[in-house]
């Protein structure tokens, strides 16, 4: 019978495998948590330890649950190859939180007054570029083309590529950056990891915002100032032009009044 610790190496593989971006370290985090509550070995697991877990959990947030159960899932089908049935797998709704939006300009100065400059070059690359927590991650150096002003960016949510545009002050902040951290193929080093895990938490520090309304305070200022939705709403990775409009229906309002 494989222990929890191998069940876990061997999960993390096919989560690998099938899913991007930051999905495999998060399933992998609820899947630990499952089987630790299940009074099962991991290769006994079953529909009524879902449930159970399900109902130990009822307290969490709707976003919290449904990704514990996706991630519950995703074990069954490619590390045990079963399926999950009946109401073991019942979830709440999911619910779609408008980010708050801020004053773009605002927190641009603001940006441009943090000491840190890797701290300043990430909450650049937010606000002006809209990336995700993930993509400034996962950005290496090669990924900054300065002669097109786009970044690259590879493998990001939903398995997708695009090119986001690249403003000639976050270049010029950029290039500092590069030359005084040195960093190696990441653009940003952890203290002892080859990447630099909080992100969130710059932003938190020196905005008292989450990063992500870094991105959507920059598209909603882009917008504003004559960005057309499906331009914007590539550039951001979206799957449909309707996540955006949800972002910002606000403007979207004015958009439509001034055609």
């Amino acid at each position: 019978m494989n222990t929890k610790s191998v069940v876990l190496k061997k999960t993390e593989q096919l989560l690998q495998i099938k899913y991007s971006g930051s999905t495999p370290k998060n399933y992998l985090h609820h899947i630990s948590l499952f089987l630790d509550h299940s009074a099962h070995v991991p290769d006994r697991v079953n529909n009524e330890d879902i449930l159970n877990y399900n109902v130990s959990i009822r307290h969490h947030s709707n976003s919290y649950r449904n990704v514990a159960v996706n991630a519950i899932k995703a074990y069954f089908e490619l590390y045990l190859r079963k399926k999950v049935k009946g109401f073991s797998s019942i979830r709440p709704p999911k619910a779609f939180k408008k980010p708050k939006i801020y004053d773009a300009e605002l927190l641009a100065l603001k940006i441009n007054q943090v000491e840190n400059m890797k701290h300043r070059c990430i909450l650049l690359l937010g606000l002006s570029s809209w990336l995700r927590q993930g993509e400034v991650r996962n950005l290496r150096i090669k990924d900054i083309d300065s002669t097109r002003m786009v970044i690259n960016i590879y493998n990001s949510k939903g398995s997708k590529d695009r090119e986001v545009k690249l403003s000639q002050n976050t270049l010029n902040q950029l290039r500092i950056y590069v030359k005084t951290y040195k960093p190696t193929n990441y653009l940003f080093n952890g203290q002892h990891a080859s990447q630099y895990d909080s992100i969130n938490k710059v932003s938190q520090n020196h905005l008292g915002i989450r990063f992500h309304a870094l991105r959507a305070s920059g598209v909603t200022f882009a917008v504003r100032h004559g960005t057309d939705i499906k331009t914007a709403s590539e550039m951001m990775g979206h799957k449909s032009v309707e996540t955006l409009k949800a972002y910002i229906p606000a403007i979207l309002d004015q958009v439509s009044q001034s055609c």
